[in-house]
């Protein structure tokens, strides 16, 4: 019956389907929605009940100042029992924060039917002349529970019925009541448990599709963010290896610089080229070619250190591997390193015009220092002459460490 009673674990259910997005009759939320309405309710729920059942203790325990009046045969009674109440409404008040929402639901009925029994007993009980004003009093109660302390839809309809039944019995058994006062006082109590399971029902539903309208538009926000976040990814990945591409290292670049001249890091950038792969292409084929990229890719990717390195495919056979927080022997170093490793790959290469017959890389490394002066085009350029020279040096090596005046790339011929 209670459907937002469902026992909540910590895992995000999956955003439900918009024809599942409905209210059943009871107002419950389909089991995805109920466990995230509860989890983002939750706080301003308790706070919201708990300033109300302070008001409550206050408004219930005031009806004492006047008990000696109106009712002054149970009027003890009345303090003592409305004492009870409290205690009980101070422990909900108190575990409100640390219950479950189907816990909590359900206590706050329990305590409002003990809160409404008092009044209907001493209606029942008294038989002083005002003694019928009590009965005024249980109304009131019903009235807080379900307007002020807001039960959800199916614990009011509970309430009512309950409150309902009993108020009917405690009317038609009251022996010196004349047959137009018990219909007076039934036909009151009839209305005011149709207007407020009305009022609870249209409020409720009010908000309720109120909080699914909200639900979608998040969800259709979060789909476009998501979309928008894999079109980024897409434009920034290279197709062929999954490596970033050239727009994700014009992306990176510029923020290493700024780190590097304003004292934070030094970094290096190592452009590294496929030797002799035009000649591995036409022995091949473009599409053994693609596997060969792929192969170096894989490698660079697994010796950079992810949470520090980026690696990119530069365009056609070249890569670049930006090297963070590292000095200028690390920088060489890990170059070395890498050009061996792909070497280590053994990726046959019959068609190599200087006798090697495997995969070779070619590197050079540009090294940038603190409070560096460079730009990015400045960079790329020293990393490219460096490869130029390893290539002139015969390939399969990695190219000195030029220094700040700049070497002019020579025609790709070499």
């Amino acid at each position: 019956m209670y459907r937002d009673s469902q026992i909540f674990d910590d895992r995000a259910p999956a955003a439900p389907r918009e024809d599942e997005e409905r209210l059943d009759p009871l107002l419950g939320f389909p089991a995805e929605v109920a466990w995230r309405y509860e989890a983002e309710s939750r706080p301003e729920r308790v706070r919201h009940l708990r300033i109300a059942i302070l008001a409550g203790i206050i408004s219930y325990n005031s009806y004492d100042l006047i008990s000696f009046f109106t009712f002054p045969d149970v009027a003890k009674q009345a303090i003592v029992l409305r004492l009870v109440i409290t205690a009980l409404a101070g422990a909900v008040w108190f575990w409100l924060p640390r219950m479950t929402a189907f816990g909590r639901e359900m206590l706050l009925l329990g305590a409002m039917l003990a809160a409404c029994s008092v009044p209907l007993y001493l209606f029942a009980a008294t038989r002083a002349p005002n003694g019928a004003l009590s009965f005024i009093d249980f109304l009131l109660t019903i009235v807080f529970g379900i307007a002020i302390l807001q039960l959800r839809f199916p614990a009011a309809i509970v309430m009512m019925a309950v409150c309902w039944a009993a108020g009917q019995s405690v009317v038609a058994f009251r022996p010196e009541l004349t047959f137009d006062a018990r219909l007076a006082l039934s036909m009151q109590l009839m209305m005011a448990s149709c207007f407020l399971l009305l009022s609870s029902w249209l409020m409720q539903r009010s908000h309720r599709r109120a909080y699914l309208a909200k639900l979608r538009e998040t969800e259709r926000s979060h789909g476009l963010e998501l979309a928008r976040q894999s079109f980024a990814e897409l434009s920034m990945t290279d197709a062929l290896t999954g490596l970033g591409n050239r727009r994700c290292l014009d992306d990176v670049l510029p923020h290493w610089l700024a780190e590097a001249r304003s004292g934070r890091m030094p970094f290096a950038l190592v452009m590294i080229d496929v030797d002799h792969f035009k000649a591995y292409n036409d022995r091949y084929g473009h599409q053994a070619g693609d596997v060969c990229l792929r192969q170096i890719g894989a490698a660079l990717a697994g010796f950079a250190r992810q949470e520090t390195d980026v690696v990119a495919r530069y365009g056609g056979e070249e890569f670049v591997v930006l090297l963070r927080g590292v000095g200028r022997p690390v920088a060489l170093q890990r170059a070395n390193d890498l050009v061996a490793a792909i070497g280590a790959l053994s990726i046959p290469h019959a068609a190599r015009p200087d006798g090697e017959r495997r995969v070779t890389v070619s590197a050079g490394v540009a090294h940038v220092d603190r409070g560096t002066g460079l730009r990015e085009a400045d960079v790329v350029a020293q990393a490219d002459a460096a490869l130029y020279e390893a290539k002139l040096a015969g390939r399969g090596r990695i190219g000195p460490v030029l220094g700040e005046a700049l070497a002019v790339r020579a025609p790709a011929t070499v």
